[in-house]
């Protein structure tokens, strides 16, 4: 898409046509869902060649924090049987994969995704999604395949989906493209009956449900994964903040500065940017004094030592409540009324809701020094019903009952 806007402008600039911006802006944006049509053509028409089947399982990966465990547990099993497809932010990570002996293929690469992508999807009786792949819109799969949402987090305080309120504005054609990204899918993989409610809502399909738990907090469940870490710079009670990408622009009442002035001198804070979200990563380079995660450091593996988390619409409330169920959750919802207006939140969440809401910087101060204990016991009840530490295990035994048949 990007290529076709390039040419757009050289189109204009060359033939002398004088457009203002709102203008440019506007053709752009109905020249988009042409692009991702033009784009979809090839696969269309790619994926009607009948294929035979294989023992391969193709994962297809855009979130590369969340999915890491899931690929290695699953290469732990299938060794070379199971081919990556990624996407250009996860190119770091497959390469660590190829170097193991696995196939991994660039989604962005236009040769790649139509010479070699296409086939091996066409090929598969089992494909893993971590996210929304436009790719699979204009796809026809057997009925004997399989295509299954591991999704990237195991509970959703935003709405997301066709639900999410940004979608009512854009073209007929997006939504339909949407639609046919869901309907692809056959089953997924939740945690909770309350998440799974949440996805056929959101996807307006009913799936199979798989209820296995989120695949990666299974590492809460397990002692020695506790007892192996040691991490010398927590030094204070720790604060973590963690904030959610946000699909549209950051409301303006947010201030890095204030918010750092409200972090009691007595606890130490770290700050968590979103993997998208450069807007924050480039506020942090001007206060060196705030600690980010080291390399090597995953945001899973310090959630257990974290007494305050301090998010907004993120999903990670739900894997912190299994990772520390004595800690505290602060949601700080500054722009609480632009966001559920843009994008929107879950009526489901807000109903249940376990910790304190804060609107603003000084009501932010003020949750750290009330004695308010978040009750995790029950927060994980209705959104982590099925997390026992056995997620990978069901996965992998579901998996090879498939190719039993």
């Amino acid at each position: 898409m990007t290529v076709l806007l390039q040419i757009f402008s050289f189109f204009l600039i060359s033939v002398r046509i004088r457009v203002s911006v709102k203008e440019a802006i506007t053709i752009i944006n109905y020249l988009k869902p042409l692009a991702k049509t033009i784009y979809l053509l090839p696969i269309k028409w790619l994926s009607k060649v009948k294929r035979k089947k294989n023992k391969h399982i193709v994962f297809l990966l855009s979130f590369p924090s969340s999915s890491e465990y899931i690929l290695d547990k699953l290469i732990e099993k299938y060794r070379e049987r199971v081919i990556i497809c990624y996407t250009k932010n996860c190119a770091e990570l497959a390469q660590r994969f190829s170097i193991q002996g696995n196939l991994t293929l660039s989604i962005d690469s236009l040769y790649d995704l139509y010479t070699k992508v296409i086939p091996v999807l066409g090929s598969s009786k089992m494909i893993l999604c971590d996210n929304y792949f436009p790719l699979l819109a204009e796809f026809n799969f057997d009925k004997e395949v399989s295509v299954v949402q591991l999704w990237h987090a195991n509970g959703a305080i935003k709405k997301f989906g066709l639900e999410a309120n940004y979608v009512s504005s854009e073209s007929n054609i997006d939504k339909k493209r949407y639609q046919a990204v869901y309907n692809r899918f056959t089953h997924l993989v939740v945690s909770s009956p309350m998440m799974a409610k949440i996805f056929c809502k959101s996807y307006a399909k009913n799936y199979g449900i798989l209820p296995f738990g989120y695949p990666l907090t299974d590492q809460y469940f397990s002692d020695q994964f506790k007892n192996e870490l040691k991490f010398d710079f927590i030094k204070k009670p720790l604060v973590l903040y963690a904030p959610t990408y946000r699909e549209t622009e950051r409301d303006q009442s947010f201030s890095l500065e204030e918010f750092i002035k409200q972090i009691p001198s007595n606890l130490q804070l770290i700050i968590h940017p979103h993997p998208h979200d450069n807007f924050l990563r480039d506020q942090l380079s001007d206060f060196p004094e705030i600690i980010q995660l080291p390399k090597g450091v995953s945001l899973t593996s310090i959630l257990s030592y974290v007494d305050y988390l301090v998010t907004d619409y993120s999903s990670i409330p739900f894997e912190y409540s299994l990772a520390n169920p004595n800690g505290q959750i602060i949601y700080f919802w500054y722009d609480y009324k632009t966001y559920s207006t843009k994008v929107g939140i879950q009526e489901l969440f807000e109903k249940y809701v376990t910790g304190t809401i804060t609107y603003s910087h000084s009501d932010l101060k003020n949750s750290f020094l009330k004695e308010n204990k978040s009750d995790l016991k029950e927060f994980n009840s209705i959104w982590n019903t099925f997390a026992d530490g056995r997620a990978m295990k069901q996965l992998i035994d579901w998996i090879d009952k498939q190719y039993e048949n």
